[in-house]
């Protein structure tokens, strides 16, 4: 008796109750915003700035909030990188937009499966032989890969160039690159609300008086800037080299902590930084760099030995001291390389 009038009050009232579909879709959208929150609190600077340069279809203004990201552009939704990750990044600067040399070249491996990103860093002035040209500066090869007669700079064939040089000279693949241009830099580091950078040595800021002191140190985008272009240093090429690398590890060990702050990020970054790689994905560069949790600097070698052809001043690697890192690298065993050497860890930068 109960059962049936039961069965009659359900059929009664069936007529009422809300269609199914809309109750699914508004789940799907919870599910979708959940995880874009989770991916907010896990962001590192370089990863939103990954977000930046992946060109999402959106409009952001400072006060809005984080926009819908499509699912496939969510690290979750990105297929994982089960191999290691090496990848070039290149921080240029320019004489007013006409022309981009590369300053800073860092090459960061990500062994398969490991949460650390390595760094290596080439001087600048390293004597390489750039594919189809021939003898030059490391940091020359962006600018002959980037430029055009009468048109405006090539970034992207800059970056190819480059990361092809990088292997014919070191002989290690690279996956995809990371343009940083030095012009949009201080955007990037105001929004992220400065970027913590830890330096060797004291360092005198162009103009005025003001020291950046030993140690570490939070600095706004100006000072940043200011301190990444100083070229009046102890050790010259070294030192600069030295603050560069720096300022990456600084940015990766970045985090963006709400929706508003990622969307200044993204605002700022896409300007100035730009990915590009045949090898990996975007989505897939990003999963990865979500998941980096330590950022170790390794050093093949500070007193790099000089030569001068054509009265022209290059730099050479020290072979007893870099290619047994660039073979680890292309062999996936840089971290049983770096456990067993643990000189070659550079504590600071």
């Amino acid at each position: 008796m109960i059962e049936e009038q039961l069965r009659e009050t359900f059929e009664r009232h069936e007529t009422l109750a809300p269609p199914s579909a809309p109750l699914r879709e508004a789940i799907d959208r919870a599910v979708v915003r959940r995880r874009r929150h989770r991916l907010t609190r896990r962001l590192t600077g370089a990863a939103a700035a990954l977000i930046a340069a992946a060109s999402l279809p959106f409009a952001l203004n400072t006060t809005a909030a984080l926009p819908e990201i499509e699912n496939t552009m969510l690290p979750g939704a990105a297929p994982p990188v089960d191999r290691p990750l090496t990848v070039a990044v290149l921080g240029v600067d320019d004489d007013g937009g006409r022309s981009y040399r590369a300053d800073t070249v860092l090459v960061v491996h990500v062994p398969a499966g490991s949460h650390t990103a390595y760094l290596v860093s080439l001087p600048r002035d390293l004597l390489v032989e750039i594919p189809d040209r021939g003898r030059a500066r490391l940091g020359e090869t962006f600018y002959f890969g980037s430029q055009r007669k009468g048109q405006a700079p090539d970034l992207p064939a800059g970056a190819d160039l480059t990361a092809r040089t990088i292997t014919a000279t070191t002989g290690v693949p690279v996956d995809a690159t990371v343009t940083v241009r030095f012009s949009g830099l201080r955007a990037v580091t105001d929004a992220l609300g400065g970027v913590q950078i830890c330096l060797d040595r004291p360092v005198p800021a162009r103009r005025g008086d003001r020291v950046y002191p030993a140690g570490c140190q939070r600095l706004d985008g100006r000072s940043m800037l200011d301190l990444l272009r100083q070229r009046r240093l102890p050790h010259g090429v070294y030192d600069r080299d030295a603050n560069g690398r720096a300022f990456v590890r600084g940015l990766l060990s970045s985090s963006v902590s709400d929706p508003i702050q990622l969307a200044r990020v993204v605002r700022a970054a896409t300007d100035g930084i730009s990915v590009a790689g045949a090898e990996v994905t975007t989505p897939q560069l990003l999963r990865v760099a979500t998941e980096i949790d330590t950022v170790t600097a390794v050093d093949i070698g500070s007193d790099f030995r000089g030569v001068t052809i054509d009265n022209v001043e290059y730099e050479r690697l020290d072979p007893a001291r870099s290619t047994p890192v660039f073979v680890a690298i292309k062999e996936n065993r840089l971290t049983d390389w770096v456990a067993a050497n643990p000189r070659a860890v550079r504590d600071g930068t």
